[in-house]
């Protein structure tokens, strides 16, 4: 890979933090920590892993206002301009983004994009060279992530979904309401899951920017909420908002007439963006849920890239716990601007721990 820092290294750097998701993980019992241990401080990027990068970006573009926006490691700058989408040809190739993603003798290219009143960065890996999978999830799977837009207006979301012939998964085909608001749950052109949602009044009238998104939050799929709380609050920090059963609305939202749903609510260290972990009980006659196994150039792999502290310690206390590691021997790899290494969380969400330079 060339280290221009400016552009194509830091484009490899994100990438590399973008994934990781081999197989399932140890689920270690929950333990109090002390408030002061090393964990999560932030987010730059969710990452999922597309089949299609300028497909993928132009459905967020047209749908939802997203923009390319730059890589977070390049240096800030009032000229920082966004790179282009890198055509296939000049996919990258580099011996540090094999070991830290595991996926040796791979070319890749990353999409760094943007969304209004989001204070984190929306990533799109493509990997070329390597076999990969595509399975379009079920909500109910272990594993399975989704995007969860609030947005300025939804029936004009809706109506540039329709014409993108965007599948809808809600019971009915339109949207339903919820606790939260008004939501349909539809899949982007890579099957990928995105729950739409009106945003409140007060969210509109609060917002800072212009733009179709009011606010962004991730949704994750687990088997066992205890299980994924001790990888989240035990280990990472994250901290509990809220826990409940979910109505037969958010079952409808889901694709099911009936189960049961109970969901957790997090929020990721010092920027509060909200995580919900949703836990199914699936009844007969649809589907049985399936884990996923990801490894990171699966169509759809989910990735945190968390901004760490005290890193060293975090992956003592991660192998203590039992955890495992998609990156080359749990070893985090170099660059000018930090350290990355790729951890697993229970259901097999890749979860990359950055600590930038600097900050130990």
């Amino acid at each position: 890979m060339h280290f221009d820092e400016r552009s194509f290294a830091a484009r490899q750097v994100s990438l590399l933090l973008a994934s990781l998701a081999v197989c399932a993980t140890a689920q270690p019992t929950a333990s109090a920590q002390p408030a002061n241990v090393p964990a999560a401080r932030g987010l730059y990027n969710w990452v999922h892993t597309t089949g299609d990068a300028e497909r993928a970006f132009e459905f967020y573009r047209d749908v939802l206002g997203l923009e390319l926006a730059p890589s977070p490691f390049v240096p800030a700058s009032a000229n920082a301009r966004p790179e282009g989408i890198r055509p296939v040809a000049e996919a990258g190739s580099d011996a540090l983004v094999w070991d830290l993603t595991n996926t040796h003798g791979s070319r890749f290219r990353t999409v760094f994009m943007r969304a209004a009143n989001t204070p984190f960065g929306l990533e799109l890996s493509e990997f070329f060279d390597i076999p990969r999978e595509t399975r379009a999830a079920n909500p109910w799977d272990p594993g399975t992530s989704r995007l969860i837009f609030a947005v300025r207006d939804l029936e004009s979301a809706i109506a540039a979904l329709a014409a993108r012939s965007a599948p809808i998964v809600t019971l009915g085909g339109a949207p339903v309401d919820t606790r939260a608001g008004r939501a349909v749950l539809v899949r982007d052109p890579d099957g990928y899951l995105i729950e739409l949602r009106q945003a409140s009044r007060d969210a509109i009238t609060g917002a800072t920017a212009v733009g179709p998104v009011i606010e962004t939050a991730i949704g994750l799929t687990v088997a066992d909420l205890r299980a994924a709380l001790s990888f989240y609050v035990d280990l990472l920090r994250f901290e509990v908002r809220e826990s409940g059963r979910a109505r037969d609305a958010e079952l409808r939202l889901n694709g099911l007439a009936a189960g049961a749903l109970t969901q957790t609510s997090l929020a990721i260290p010092r920027i509060g963006v909200n995580v919900v972990l949703s836990q199914f009980e699936v009844p007969a006659g649809v589907p049985a849920a399936r884990l996923f196994r990801w490894k990171i150039e699966d169509v759809g792999a989910p990735q945190f890239q968390l901004e760490v502290t005290g890193l060293d310690a975090l992956l003592d206390r991660t192998t203590a716990a039992g955890y495992r590691y998609l990156s080359v021997g749990g070893r985090p790899i170099q660059r000018p601007f930090g350290r990355f290494v790729f951890a697993i969380d229970p259901d097999g969400v890749l979860v990359e721990y950055v600590e930038p330079s600097g900050v130990r």
